[in-house]
């Protein structure tokens, strides 16, 4: 009986220790996939995230957008497109909301790229750094909060509604600009609701001839009226042509900046709007060289007509 049960006990053997490879071989394959399998996951994981166009940025309504795909034409803007071999495009960078950032605010006004700055006039440190931006030359706006379409956005302190009587939204904006002396122009904080109203536009816009200050459309809605009415009251304006970090990552930052220069180059000259957060400091300290090799960065006032 012995020597007939050998045959099996070795046929036994020689299975299990088969089984117990084939399992050690399926481990390691579940712990090391090969990389061809690895690589189709990755693209099959990627081609099913939805990445969102834009975010809202921490201060600002979300962008509307840009005055070309809103049908504005050039001609109501005022700008020419320019031939080849002339002297570089000129851009101008606004930096909204300053006041509330005390370093980021020191940090952007120490980049030395004459960054054109828009205070919010209640915001705790405007005054201080306001006067830091005076002393070191750079141009200087209020960046008047206005009312928005979307009452989920609240302008803040000192906003203009419509609601408010024309005496009310004069003494206001009079406040406001009072709170940044150095200012020599205003920009709209917000205002997708208000800028949209020719009267209540005409009562600001009033108090800015009467101080020599010009106006710059944030164009926070494309059926603004603001640079329309400026234009027919005689004063300089101008208006923004791309919001630059509506999606706070350096990488879109910059590629937004590289939207900002191929309008300047079509065109002559771009106004860009950003905000002061630690995306838009990268993004201007890594992409400010190849700014400066393709467009000169001026003051916003050297932009408005």
């Amino acid at each position: 009986m012995s020597g007939r049960g050998r045959p099996w006990l070795r046929l036994g053997l020689v299975l299990l220790l088969a089984g117990v490879a084939v399992f050690s071989i399926r481990q390691q394959e579940e712990q090391h996939p090969p990389e061809q399998k690895q690589e189709k996951t990755v693209i099959e994981t990627l081609s099913t995230v939805v990445v969102p166009e834009t975010t809202a940025p921490v201060f600002e309504e979300p962008a509307p957008p840009a005055p070309e795909q809103s049908g504005q034409s050039e001609a109501e803007g005022g700008e020419k497109s320019v031939a080849g071999g002339q002297e570089l495009p000129r851009v101008a960078i606004i930096i909204d909301d300053m006041g509330h950032h005390r370093r980021l605010g020191a940090e952007l006004l120490a980049l030395g790229m004459n960054l054109t700055f828009s205070f919010l006039p209640h915001a705790p440190v405007t005054a201080e750094q306001a006067e830091q931006a005076w002393q070191t030359g750079h141009d200087i706006l209020v960046h008047m909060p206005m009312e928005a379409r979307d009452q989920a956005f609240d302008p803040g302190p000192g906003t203009l509604y419509l609601n408010d009587s024309p005496a009310k939204i004069r003494s206001l904006a009079a406040e406001n600009l009072a709170l940044v002396p150095h200012a020599i122009g205003m920009n709209n904080h917000m205002g997708s609701r208000y800028t949209e109203n020719r009267p209540a536009m005409h009562e600001v816009l009033a108090l800015l001839r009467q101080k020599g200050l010009f106006y710059v459309d944030s164009m926070t809605t494309p059926r603004s009226v603001g640079m329309d009415e400026a234009r027919k009251m005689g004063i300089k304006t101008g208006r923004r042509r791309v919001f630059l970090d509506n999606v706070k990552t350096r990488k879109d930052i910059c590629h937004q900046l590289r939207l900002l220069v191929a309008a300047a180059k079509k065109y002559g000259q771009a106004i860009g709007i950003g905000h002061p957060d630690e995306a838009m400091l990268k993004a201007l300290t890594r992409c400010r060289d190849h700014l400066l090799r393709q467009v000169r960065i001026v003051g916003v006032h050297e932009l408005v007509r």
